[in-house]
């Protein structure tokens, strides 16, 4: 082992920072190594020293001696001997220096590690997710809510709401952001990433899912899209920005009407068309399921999410493609497929976890 790899592992035990891993590699180290074995308990000694006062002539013997070892263990990496003393006055100050440096150097390695653990620490993530079937609600460090639907997570570093307020979003959110001029909210999805000052919106970001939906109760949203950075759009209320995933594929737009604006075709910005203060898209805040003239395969994977299970459609594209509209409130998925079929005309069968849908 290097000297200096030996030194760092020294430190991080002296600053009680080092891991199991470490440890057991220093010890296994020490274990079939004497001299190195040697050189960490004179450390021990000297450390044990320098908070006590040299009350006596013996006392100050011993710390010299321990100075004397170190030193001398030091200059045995680069095979050189301290050199020898010529009078009685420099004797002590020759062994000082160079040892002052090999402590300095330890208290170095012990502040590195002090100040990366300090790193680490700060950007450490805290991660809240939710199953298939179920939604949570919680309250971020600046106040901020968040309500997340089922098979949903969120990611944000300790330090949130102190100098930034990004997060990582997959799966679905509805974010009632507080204020706060001077540290807008920075949202990050796989397709898109959303600036927000103070502002209600809801995000649909599930990565199997085709596309990616943005849609804003008040206030404004800026969403740039990842794949083409040149492409930021500001929303207003209750428009709603669609992303694809895959920006080789074309757009479909599901309900509302579309803006007469000029949009890349795998963009597409929308108005939506309420009949309540929260739009259709959100309204599962409120445990309603509501579809709005949306294809069958969109309502599947909305279903696969909402009731944890798994919504297979097997017919061909233009089954899929067959739009659906509906409010379902506190129903279970039985009474919600029947539904959907006398509306559909498709069939189906349930079996365990899986629903088939085929023509």
């Amino acid at each position: 082992m290097q000297r200096s790899r030996l030194i760092e592992l020294l430190a991080k035990k002296k600053s009680g920072g080092i891991s199991l891993k470490e440890q057991f590699e220093l010890s296994k180290w020490l274990q079939g190594n004497d001299e190195d074995r040697e050189l960490a308990g004179q450390i021990d000694e000297l450390f044990g020293m320098e908070y006590r006062p040299e009350r006596t002539d013996e006392d100050r013997k011993n710390r010299e001696k321990s100075w004397d070892r170190i030193q001398k263990s030091m200059h045995s990496e680069s095979g050189g001997e301290p050199p020898a003393p010529k009078r009685p006055v420099g004797f002590r100050w020759r062994r000082i220096i160079p040892l002052a440096a090999a402590v300095v150097v330890l208290c170095m390695a012990g502040a590195w590690y002090w100040h990366s653990a300090v790193k680490d620490a700060g950007t450490r993530q805290n991660i809240v997710g939710t199953e298939k079937g179920s939604r949570s609600r919680l309250t971020l460090p600046d106040g901020s809510k968040v309500w997340l639907n089922g098979d949903s997570r969120i990611s944000y570093g300790a330090s949130f709401g102190k100098n930034s307020r990004e997060l990582t979003l997959t799966g679905e959110a509805y974010f009632d952001v507080a204020g706060d001029p001077n540290h807008p909210m920075v949202i990050r999805t796989a397709a898109v990433t959303i600036k927000v000052l103070g502002t209600a919106f809801n995000v649909r970001a599930y990565p199997d899912e085709k596309n990616t939906a943005t849609t804003l109760v008040q206030g404004k949203v800026q969403v740039s899209v990842n794949h083409k950075k040149q492409l930021s759009y500001m929303l207003s209320p209750d428009e709603k920005l669609i992303v694809s995933n895959d920006s080789g594929l074309p757009e479909e737009t599901g309900g509302g009407r579309p803006e007469e604006v000029q949009l890349p075709k795998d963009i597409t910005k929308i108005k939506i068309v309420k009949t309540d203060s929260i739009p259709p898209e959100a309204q599962w805040i409120n445990n309603k399921l509501v579809f709005v003239n949306q294809p069958l395969h969109e309502v599947a994977s909305i279903l696969s999410s909402w009731y944890g299970v798994s919504v297979v459609v097997q017919g061909g594209t233009e089954m899929k493609a067959r739009r659906y509209t509906g409010i379902f409130e506190n129903q279970n998925i039985q009474s919600v497929m029947e539904s959907l079929q006398v509306a559909g005309g498709f069939n189906y069968k349930m079996k365990n976890d899986t629903i088939l849908i085929a023509p």
